[in-house]
């Protein structure tokens, strides 16, 4: 009986050491990622990003002017405000702009407020008004899709289809409007409302220096000394002026056409040529 009982208390001495071994093992091996976990610094890493967005913040000031010359990447803008001038560098600046730079151009410039260089490093260039556009006429690219002695139709580059009143309009082609072929229309009016072109060019007359002037042909309605009002197909009214032009040989009635200077918008368009139709 003593052997018995002898024999069950070593077994209970041995269960219980093999139950503490188990239990210090199980404390290390949770505690050791717990001990990596805290190593880590997720607010460090949120406090690198929100210096680098404060390091790219740029306080930013403009100017609105006239462009008083262009020299390369570098524009010279007189200020609306104190009538001052200062030098832009606009190489690396955002730029928005239909036509191309020109003197007499209305721009805003915007660019970093505490800029002490010279010249100035802009950041963006807005065109609010172009000496070229306010004389030039629109124009659009496209397929001729159909075409009669007074209209065409085009598909435009951007995929949409006008139809146009080219009865007044100077036609540059080597072979007359060809269906299924790119042209180029200057126009008047809105596109998606009877616009009336002006000028149409054909591909095959891509940079002739004839597809580079500019004409209109219409019913001579008055004629003095040095103007001469022509009518459209639309009855609209333009009246062109010239102090060199001999405009007497041209009688009412009698279709001319005239190459002028501008933009046919013009409250007086300046003639530089003119012949009978």
């Amino acid at each position: 009986m003593k052997k018995h009982v002898l024999a069950a208390a070593v077994l209970v001495v041995a269960l219980g050491a093999t139950a503490c071994s188990g239990g210090n093992n199980s404390t290390l091996d949770t505690s050791a990622p717990t001990t990596q976990g805290t190593t880590q610094a997720p607010t460090t890493t949120a406090s690198v990003e929100t210096t680098q967005e404060e390091d790219d913040y740029v306080e930013e000031d403009y100017v609105t002017g006239i462009i008083t010359n262009i020299q390369d990447q570098i524009l010279t803008v007189k200020d609306n405000q104190d009538n001052s001038e200062k030098k832009y560098d606009i190489s690396s600046a955002e730029i928005s702009q239909e036509y191309p730079f020109s003197k007499g151009d209305t721009v805003e410039i915007t660019f970093a407020s505490d800029n002490t260089k010279d010249p100035v490093p802009a950041i963006g260039v807005d065109v609010m008004e172009s000496i070229i556009g306010l004389n030039t006429d629109p124009s659009v690219s496209g397929t001729v899709t159909e075409a009669t002695d007074t209209t065409l139709t085009m598909k435009t580059d951007e995929g949409e289809t006008c139809t146009v009143s080219i009865a007044n309009a100077y036609i540059v082609a080597k072979d007359g409007i060809t269906l299924d072929k790119q042209a180029t229309i200057t126009y008047i009016g809105d596109l998606d409302d009877n616009a009336m072109a002006v000028k149409v060019v054909m591909e095959d007359s891509y940079g002739s220096a004839e597809a580079e002037r500019s004409a209109f042909i219409g019913k001579v309605i008055q004629n003095t000394d040095n103007n001469l009002v022509l009518e459209s197909a639309d009855s609209d009214f333009y009246t062109f002026v010239s102090d060199d032009l001999d405009f007497s040989p041209y009688q009412i009635g009698d279709t001319v056409q005239i190459f002028y200077n501008g933009t046919i918008t013009s409250k007086e368009i300046t003639a530089l040529e003119v012949s009978k139709k």
